[in-house]
């Protein structure tokens, strides 16, 4: 872990945590573990202040986030929670919401009954999220 934030983790999508752990919504015992919600120093979020975490850190994390046309393959790495205990990681609740139907991983998840498409979308209640990986990447790395 350096700053603070995993490297980017395969999360082979199997847990065998609980669905009540803290901090995560897991679908059965085989579902993909990520957090249900932002948390308070989300990178994702548009309301955290920037250089939480280094440049270096959002370059490595760029091969978790696809574009149409050029999605992660099934099995590429994820972006995990910076709370995810290392070794149990889970998928950042943010990173899901506007970049994980980009990876064909998170798709097969959703497709094998692992994970409910609607962690796909920010919820009701939510703090406002950047659009996209390279927004997030570049306001939260800027040395403003």
């Amino acid at each position: 872990m350096e700053d603070g934030v995993p490297a980017p983790s395969p999360l082979s999508g199997e847990t065998s945590a609980p669905a009540e752990s803290a901090g995560t919504q897991c679908v059965g015992r085989s579902g993909m573990a990520h957090r249900r919600r932002p948390c308070a120093e989300c990178p994702w979020r548009r309301d955290v202040a920037p250089n939480m975490f280094g440049r270096d850190r959002f370059e490595a994390l760029a091969a978790t986030s696809g574009s149409p046309g050029r999605e992660v393959e099934v099995g590429g790495p994820m972006f995990a929670c910076h709370k995810s205990p290392e070794g149990a990681e889970e998928a950042c609740a943010g990173w899901l919401a506007v970049a994980g139907r980009e990876h064909l991983g998170v798709r097969l998840a959703v497709v094998q009954g692992r994970l409910d498409p609607a962690a796909l979308a920010p919820r009701e209640g939510w703090p406002a999220l950047f659009d996209s990986y390279d927004a997030m990447a570049e306001t939260q790395s800027s040395m403003a």
